[in-house]
């Protein structure tokens, strides 16, 4: 029971019986050769045979040996399952070592080789890390590159998966154009998601199973976008707007709440007791690590944010409120029908809150660039620099009336 394959990757698989090997029972091992570009690995098979009943030219037990049925199709499984790995290896078109081949014969699991197994492992570590330090936002756009990339290699490639060694600048930069085009992303939502998918090939590149780094050829910038505000004079109108239900009167007082404290809409529904501390001043501060980066945000509670938590809360400490925070999409949907009541002709999101905050509330006010990256949970100051453009952009058109008079 011999298989010799020969060619430009030439290998031979064998069997023989270690006759100087012997068990109590009088029977010797049975060991399974494979010679793969001149090196040679053995594998013991847990299968064994009296010596005198071994065909060492056949590679096969005796028929007259009452076991001879079973052990012989037990080696010929071996075989196949040998012949079947080193086809997949060879399938897949890139080197691969006899080390290698034994894993996979072994059945031990082989390093991940094609796009969607490391995108599995990506998402199953991301996955852990959910409402530990990072959001459950983060793991959604994992998702969405997975099903943009399967929906990609069916649509433009006619494929299921692809090895990862496959992947240059090329298919980068074609995908790139597909999420824009045939997905009708924009292009910073575009850089985001090939920023997901240069994180889940970092092992492949680091291996060097892909053997050039397709990124270093690709730019993922970010294209500066306007980022809105609301005024003060807008703040103040929501807040004396008389809202007509307790769920509108709740949306708009969580909105007000986060334009005077910077919260995203994750750290609002985060936001619990134990995250205001009290300083020995009898001042109130919310501490708390950013759902989204685990940074930690550092925010003096001014006397409004103080005040609309004191209205939710049944002793008048501002840390007993109670409030329900609801679904992002339900939160900006009433929203709009605020704006629309207020008379606001600006959308409202949560997420304007935030930008809100950093401009009129604080940058305005003259609060410098440090302070207000402390207090937003930034990582780094460059997150926080846009604020400072439009404050300027801002402070420059105020200045354009008044050069006309001077």
């Amino acid at each position: 029971m011999i298989s010799n394959k020969k060619g430009p990757t030439e290998i031979l698989f064998n069997f023989w019986c270690k006759s100087s090997r012997k068990f109590n029972n009088g029977e010797s091992p049975i060991v399974f050769r494979v010679i793969y570009r001149a090196q040679r690995k053995d594998i013991f098979t847990g299968i064994s045979c009296p010596p005198k009943y071994w065909l060492k030219e056949e590679r096969a037990v005796k028929l007259r040996y009452p076991a001879a049925d079973e052990i012989n199709n037990q080696l010929r499984k071996i075989l196949g399952n040998a012949e079947n790995a080193f086809q997949r290896l060879k399938f897949q078109g890139d080197e691969f070592s006899l080390d290698e081949l034994m894993d996979l014969i072994k059945g031990k699991n082989p390093p991940p080789q094609n796009i969607s197994d490391y995108i599995e492992i990506k998402l199953a570590e991301i996955k852990q890390r959910v409402n530990i330090d990072l959001a459950k936002t983060t793991f959604m756009r994992y998702n969405r590159i997975a099903r943009f990339l399967n929906d990609f290699l069916s649509e433009k490639r006619k494929l299921k998966d692809i090895p990862v060694s496959k992947i240059d600048a090329d298919f980068i930069r074609e995908f790139f154009q597909y999420l824009r085009t045939t997905k009708g992303n924009s292009h910073n939502t575009c850089s985001s998601l090939l920023g997901c998918l240069r994180s889940i090939l970092a092992p492949a590149i680091k291996r060097k199973v892909i053997k050039t780094n397709p990124f270093e050829e690709i730019v993922l910038n970010r294209k500066p976008v306007d980022r809105d505000f609301l005024e003060m004079e807008e703040i103040k109108r929501l807040q004396n707007l008389d809202c007509k239900t307790l769920s509108m009167d709740l949306k708009r007082d969580q909105f007000v709440f986060c334009c005077f404290t910077g919260l995203a809409y994750a750290d609002l529904k985060a936001l619990s007791k134990k995250d205001i501390t009290q300083d020995n001043d009898g001042s109130l501060h919310i501490r708390h690590p950013r759902t989204k980066t685990g940074v930690m945000a550092i925010i003096p509670l001014l006397t409004v944010a103080e005040n609309i938590l004191k209205k939710y809360s049944p002793t008048n400490d501002c840390r007993d409120f109670q409030w329900t925070v609801y679904t992002n999409q339900k939160l900006n949907f009433g929203l709009k029908q605020i704006a629309i009541a207020a008379e606001i002709n600006k959308p409202l999101f949560v997420h304007l809150a935030r930008h809100t905050f950093a401009t009129t509330v604080t940058m305005s006010n003259g609060i410098s660039m440090e302070s207000v990256s402390k207090m937003l949970g930034h990582s780094s100051l460059k997150h926080t620099q846009i604020y400072s453009k439009i404050v300027a952009a801002k402070v420059k058109q105020e200045m354009k009336g008044l050069r006309d008079l001077f």
